[in-house]
């Protein structure tokens, strides 16, 4: 089987993570007749094998443990990455982070060894560790998108600062059904979604990078309906 990481881009690869600071876990969730998943199980797996501080774990989407990571049955490829203290930060990847996605997968790595230490300025993480309510954000991408990242990573450290937060990266190529129902045609497009009364209910989307001050100003503003 052809690698997905030649040398080069290993050895690319190995740099950028050298500034991690302890071992990180990739909880992988895969199904059968699942056209992305032996892809995107591949990739972790050279991950795994040619850098350190990265395990690899592979489940089933419906197993137990996925019930317990709360995982979108619906969206496989799944993942979870741990931080290095073993705790779920709410990072979750719908679909093989590939293209421009690659990059936000190894920041995310560097970031959790590091049990969460985010890049946010410090009002935006005291209004996001304010937020009290069950709340995932979702961000739509391609892997040809250049500005994606920045808003996969913006929501993914707000999931990091916040235990009511989940942060997902959803490749909408991938999953053509969900896109279709959120009129994604723009990426990247994050839906805000809140659990209400046992459901997720969209409360507010919009479609960008946004900087930070408008990212949070678009949050608050789902949170208090």
């Amino acid at each position: 089987m052809e690698k997905l990481l030649d040398e080069k881009t290993l050895e690319q690869v190995k740099d950028l993570l050298s500034e991690m600071k302890g071992r990180v876990k990739i909880l992988f969730f895969e199904k059968e007749n699942c056209e992305y998943c032996d892809v995107t199980k591949q990739l972790y797996t050279e991950l795994k094998d040619g850098v350190e501080n990265v395990d690899v774990e592979v489940y089933d989407i419906n197993s137990p443990i996925a019930e317990e990571y709360d995982i979108d049955k619906t969206l496989a490829p799944a993942t979870v990455i741990l931080a290095s203290n073993g705790s779920d930060l709410g990072v979750r990847f719908y679909g093989i982070p590939s293209g421009h996605e690659f990059s936000t997968l190894l920041q995310d790595l560097i970031l959790l060894s590091k049990n969460g230490e985010v890049e946010l300025a410090e009002d935006t993480v005291n209004k996001l560790k304010a937020i009290d309510k069950k709340m995932r954000l979702r961000v739509f991408v391609t892997p040809t998108c250049p500005y994606c990242p920045r808003a996969v990573l913006t929501a993914h450290q707000a999931a990091m600062v916040n235990e009511n937060i989940n942060g997902e990266m959803v490749e909408a190529n991938e999953f053509y059904e969900i896109s279709t129902k959120h009129n994604v045609s723009s990426v990247p497009h994050t839906v805000i979604e809140l659990f209400e009364n046992g459901e997720w209910v969209v409360k507010g989307e919009f479609i960008g990078a946004y900087p930070e001050p408008n990212f949070v100003e678009e949050v608050l503003k789902a949170v208090e309906g």
